[in-house]
């Protein structure tokens, strides 16, 4: 059975659904199948009635779509529109392969853009062997551009390097105001400054906008207080439906005056279960629910995907 709880829903998306289910099933007793294909539609059919769906009625096809992948205590999120796709961040060092089955099961084998938002380990450690794989191409790629002093020697961000070169690809440096189109949507870079000089890696992470017709999603990566206050001195419209916590929900970012700038009705956090940092912290959660923000987990909700004609919003995550 599957399970629709939220606002409204379109009843032809149950039928679809439903439809899908039984043209699935059909297949495998109907069809000679080994063991390893009747595995793979039958987890097919499992995951299917897994999904649960909030949110409004969207008639006919999304054409934006934002994924936050649950890959535990760490970022991964795929932008798509179109046939264009973006991925942002790749989980932490041995997440790529979750990352790249995810990517595989989305239909995805070709990234117009791979972000890494800033090189920590949670972010990029997985990069490497997303970039390396026979089965992806890829167009760009953006990371933030570092001082000497502030650049990581860990085998983490090198390996990263090491995978851009061998695929001959060269790294785009993010330059605030530098919009980019592909398919009707606009992605604006808000963040960091050109030759920042900060403190904490955390605030060199990219802070980007994406708009489709009048939906707009934000995402910044860890970006920390002292950024949220540049951003709202530097007077961006930071106003946005749908809104990616910032490091996890931790406490050190998403002030309250910055989440009111955002404004969002939809917030969604990555995070892993019983982590040990205590994300998300609660102060965050408060500032989010003052606002009425309908707030979605990884590890309460599992793989998270925001989908829009433009105007309209339906969220599905996988677990109940």
């Amino acid at each position: 059975m599957i399970f629709f709880s939220g606002k409204k829903h379109n009843i032809s998306t149950l039928l679809s659904l439903s439809i899908s289910v039984l043209i699935i099933f059909s297949t495998v007793l109907f069809t000679s199948c080994s063991k390893e294909e009747t595995d793979k539609w039958l987890n097919e059919i499992f995951g299917m009635l897994n999904y649960e769906v909030f949110g409004d009625n969207i008639d006919g096809e999304a054409k934006l779509k934002m994924h936050v992948i649950d890959i535990g205590q760490g970022d991964s999120l795929l932008i798509q529109c179109g046939e264009s796709n973006v991925l942002i961040d790749c989980g932490e060092n041995g997440m790529g392969d979750a990352v790249l089955d995810y990517l595989h099961r989305a239909g995805v084998s070709h990234l117009d853009w791979i972000i890494g938002t800033h090189p920590h380990s949670d972010h990029i450690g997985g990069m490497d062997t997303v970039i390396k794989s026979d089965e992806l191409s890829i167009d760009h790629v953006m990371m933030p551009q570092l001082p000497k002093t502030m650049t990581p020697t860990t085998v983490t961000y090198t390996d990263v390097l090491k995978a851009i070169k061998k695929k001959n690809l060269k790294i785009t440096r993010p330059v605030p105001g530098t919009e980019y189109n592909f398919d009707g949507v606009t992605m604006l870079v808000l963040s960091p400054e050109k030759k920042a000089k900060y403190e904490e890696l955390n605030d060199y992470s990219i802070v980007l906008k994406f708009t489709y017709k009048d939906v707009s999603v934000l995402t910044g990566g860890d970006a920390s207080k002292l950024i949220e206050r540049q951003l709202i001195t530097l007077d961006y419209d930071l106003s946005a439906d749908i809104y990616k916590v910032s490091h996890h929900g931790g406490k050190d970012g998403n002030s309250q005056e910055y989440l009111s700038e955002i404004n969002p009705r939809y917030a969604a956090i990555s995070v892993g279960e019983n982590n040990k940092y205590g994300h998300p912290k609660n102060e965050v959660l408060k500032r989010l629910d003052k606002l009425g923000c309908e707030i979605f987990r990884t590890d309460l909700d599992g793989d998270i995907v925001f989908e829009t004609d433009g105007r309209n919003i339906s969220v599905i995550v996988s677990k109940q």
